[in-house]
């Protein structure tokens, strides 16, 4: 009975409850609430500076474009598309309500050093990790592909190596590497999040590393 009770005691306080002595669950309104759903007016200050995003990435960057609208890049036949952040696509039916995007460069006309920033809100925390769940299942459908990925109205292929999508501390992840005119050159898309926030951003450099990976981490540190 004792060992009973005391299950019963960690699935209680787990649930912000707890246990009187004589079984009876009662409410304990200072244990385990989570923080109440952050505002789409607040996502703005969550995306990190120009200092942050140099320091990450090694690099002097500028901020060459911002707004508030999903990007509309178009997915491969079967739907594959994980190389590209805050895509319409992706995040189609998921319920989410508001974004905000930023783009930065080391140079705006040719650049070494690109950075994506995007934040995602969603109704409440329950909506987001629903959503970021769904891609840890639906970006392994895409694993170590070869693909074409030219602008449109260029004629010509561009052929980019996927890696395999893997997840560390949180962070959902997958690198794609240019095949043919760099050495190296390379972008990590990185996807996390935290609240009722979705933190999708990527990093694009030669021997990108975990640059994406660390963007996301430090912006999903600003989440209350």
């Amino acid at each position: 009975m004792r060992r009973a009770l005391a299950v019963l005691l960690l699935s209680a306080l787990a649930a912000g409850c707890t246990v009187t002595t004589d079984g009876r669950v009662v409410a304990a309104p200072t244990l385990g609430h989570a923080p109440p759903p952050l505002p789409p007016s607040e996502l703005s200050g969550l995306l990190l500076d120009t200092g942050d995003i140099g320091t990450i990435m090694d690099a002097h960057m500028e901020v060459v474009d911002s707004g508030d609208t999903m990007y509309t890049n178009r997915p491969l036949e079967d739907g594959c598309l994980v190389w590209a952040e805050a895509q319409e696509y992706s995040y189609q039916g998921s319920g989410w309500t508001a974004v905000r995007v930023q783009q930065l460069k080391d140079h705006r006309d040719r650049a070494d050093h690109i950075a994506y920033q995007a934040v995602v809100a969603f109704p409440g925390a329950l909506g987001a990790h629903d959503f970021y769940a769904s891609q840890v299942t639906g970006w392994a459908n895409c694993d170590n592909r070869r693909v074409d990925l030219h602008d449109p109205g260029d004629p010509n292929a561009h052929y980019w190596s996927l890696s395999k999508a893997s997840v560390a501390d949180g962070v959902l992840t997958i690198t794609r590497v240019q095949e043919e005119g760099s050495e190296g050159w390379a972008c990590q898309r990185a996807l996390t999040t935290a609240n009722n926030v979705v933190v999708d951003v990527s990093a694009c450099a030669d021997h990108v590393d975990d640059r994406g990976a660390q963007i996301a981490k430090r912006i999903a540190k600003k989440i209350p």
